[in-house]
C-alpha cells in the first residue's frame, strides 16, 4: 500500500534527489523559506496566551488570513465548547478588519458576509462534522478543525481570492496553526481562570485580614470592658462588706458603748459605796476597751484595703482585715497555681468567704483563722477553718433544721449554701485540723448551672 505524503513533503515539496532536478530544489528551498516563516508566525501568535483567548484567537486569525493571502478567513467555536470564550467567533473581511456577529469594539458587526462564510460559520457554531464544514465552504475555501483531547471544539477556515487556488503548504500550516490554537485557547482559559482565582483569594487574604484587625480590635476593647467590669466587680463586694462592717460596728460596738455608759452611771449611782462602785468602774473600763478594740481593727482593715494586684487571695486577705478582729491571727494559703475564676464564682466564693469569717470572729472564740485555697484542674476549694469551740455536727443540724437555731446563725447558714449550689458546687462543714469548724466548699473551674431553689 502505498502511503500519501507526509507533512513534511508537503512543507518540503521534495519528490526526487537527483541533480537533474536543480529547479526542483531551488523551489524546494523556497518552499522551505516560506514553511519557516509561516511556522515563525504560529508561534509569535501562540506566545499571546498569557494575554487571554481573545487576544490569542485573533492572532491565529490573523496568522490564517495572511498565509494565504485570503479574502475572508473566520476562527469559531462550537456551542458549549470553552464557554467562558467571548467571542466565539472572529471574521476578517477583505479589507482585513476584524467583524463579529456577537459585537466587540475590536470587531464590529459585519455587513455583506458572503454565504459560503455564513454557511461554514453556522456549521462550526452547531458541530457539524469536518465534511460538512468543508462543504459549507465551497472549493475556495481551506478548512480545518480545532481538535482538543481528541474532541473537536471548533474551526478554522480561509477563503483565497477567485482564482488562486491554496497550495498544499498553506493546507498543512492551517492544520498545525489550529491544532497548537486548540491547546493554547484552552491554556489560556486556564491561565485566565487561576488569575481570577488569585485575584479573588488576595481579596478573601485582604478581607480576611481586616477582619483579624478589627476582631482584635474588639477583642482589645472586650478584655479592657471585663477588666473594668471585674474590678467594679470586686470593688462591689468590697463595698458590701464595708456596709456589713458598718451594720457590725452599730451592733457590736454600739452595744459596748452602752453598755459602759450604763456601767458608768450605775457606778455614779454607786458613790459613797466603794464595795459596788469599783466593780462597775472596772465593768465599764472593760466595755470601753473592748470598744476601742474593735474600732482600731475595722478601721486599719478599711484603711489597708486596696484594689491589690486582682487575685482571689488577695481579695480574701482584705476580707480577713475586715472581719476578723486584731486578736485573732489570720492566713492565707494557695494550694496550686492560682488562675483566675469566672467573675461569677469569684464572687459568690469570696461572699462565702466573708460569711464564714464573720462566723468564726463572732461564735468560735478561737484564736485563729486559716483561709486555703486550693487550684485543681477542673475545681477550685475554698476553706474556712478556725480553732475555736464550735462543733460541726451542731452546724449541720443547724443547717438542716434538725435543730433550733438563732435566725441569724441559720440564715448565714443557708445563704453559704446557695450561694455555693448558684455555681454549681457544694458546701461542707467538716471538723478542723486546727481544732474547731472547716467551712468548705468545692466550686468548678467555670459557672456552673443555677440550682438556686425557688422561693
Amino acid at each position: 500500500m502505498t502511503e500519501g505524503p507526509t507533512d513534511l513533503d508537503s512543507l518540503l515539496g521534495l519528490r526526487s534527489v537527483k541533480r537533474s532536478f536543480f529547479d526542483q530544489y531551488r523551489a524546494a528551498e523556497s518552499r522551505l523559506r516560506r514553511s519557516m516563516h509561516a511556522l515563525d508566525r504560529v508561534s509569535g501568535a501562540l506566545v499571546r496566551t498569557a494575554e487571554g483567548p481573545e487576544e490569542l484567537m485573533l492572532s491565529v486569525l490573523r496568522v490564517a488570513y495572511d498565509q494565504l493571502d485570503a479574502e475572508w478567513a473566520l476562527v469559531a467555536l462550537r456551542d458549549g465548547q470553552l464557554p467562558s470564550v467571548e467571542p466565539r467567533h472572529v471574521i476578517v473581511d477583505p479589507e482585513g478588519r476584524f467583524v463579529a456577529f456577537e459585537g466587540r469594539d475590536l470587531a464590529p458587526v459585519p455587513e455583506g458576509l458572503p454565504t459560503d462564510v455564513v454557511n461554514v460559520l453556522l456549521a462550526v457554531l452547531r458541530g457539524g462534522r469536518s465534511s460538512e464544514v468543508a462543504d459549507a465552504g465551497g472549493p475556495d475555501a481551506v478548512t480545518v478543525p480545532l481538535i482538543l483531547h481528541g474532541g473537536v471544539i471548533g474551526g478554522l477556515a480561509s477563503w483565497r481570492h477567485p482564482g488562486r487556488p491554496a497550495e498544499d503548504i498553506d493546507t498543512v500550516v492551517l492544520r498545525i496553526l489550529a491544532a497548537q490554537a486548540a491547546v493554547a485557547l484552552h491554556n489560556s482559559v486556564l491561565f485566565r481562570d487561576q488569575e481570577t482565582l488569585l485575584a479573588r483569594a488576595e481579596e478573601a487574604y485582604e478581607e480576611a485580614r481586616g477582619h483579624v484587625v478589627e476582631l482584635s480590635r474588639r477583642n482589645s476593647e472586650l478584655e479592657l470592658a471585663h477588666r473594668e467590669l471585674d474590678a467594679a466587680h470586686r470593688q462591689r463586694i468590697l463595698d458590701v462588706e464595708r456596709s456589713r462592717m458598718a451594720r457590725e460596728l452599730h451592733d457590736s460596738v454600739s452595744q459596748l458603748v452602752l453598755g459602759a455608759g450604763m456601767h458608768l452611771q450605775l457606778g455614779l449611782d454607786a458613790v459613797g459605796r466603794v464595795d459596788r462602785q469599783r466593780p462597775l468602774l472596772e465593768k465599764a473600763v472593760h466595755l470601753t476597751d473592748q470598744a476601742v478594740d474593735q474600732l482600731r481593727s475595722v478601721i486599719y482593715a478599711l484603711r489597708t484595703i486596696d484594689d491589690g494586684d486582682g487575685r482571689l487571695s488577695r481579695l480574701i486577705e482584705d476580707l480577713c482585715r475586715l472581719h476578723v478582729p486584731s486578736s485573732m491571727t489570720t492566713e492565707v494559703r494557695v494550694l496550686g497555681d492560682e488562675v483566675p475564676t469566672t467573675p461569677g464564682i469569684e464572687h459568690e466564693l469570696l461572699r462565702i468567704a466573708g460569711e464564714a469569717l464573720a462566723n468564726s470572729a463572732r461564735h468560735s472564740r478561737g484564736h485563729g483563722v486559716v483561709v486555703t485555697l486550693d487550684f485543681g484542674d477542673e475545681a477550685v476549694v475554698l476553706t474556712v477553718e478556725d480553732d475555736g469551740v464550735g462543733r460541726p455536727e451542731d452546724l449541720r443540724a443547724m443547717l438542716e433544721g434538725e435543730r433550733t437555731g438563732s435566725p441569724a446563725e441559720r440564715q448565714g447558714l443557708v445563704n453559704m449554701r446557695e450561694r455555693a449550689e448558684l455555681v454549681g458546687g457544694e458546701l461542707g462543714i467538716v471538723q478542723s485540723d486546727l481544732g474547731g469548724v472547716a467551712i468548705t466548699v468545692v466550686a468548678p473551674r467555670v459557672d456552673g448551672l443555677d440550682r438556686r431553689p425557688a422561693r
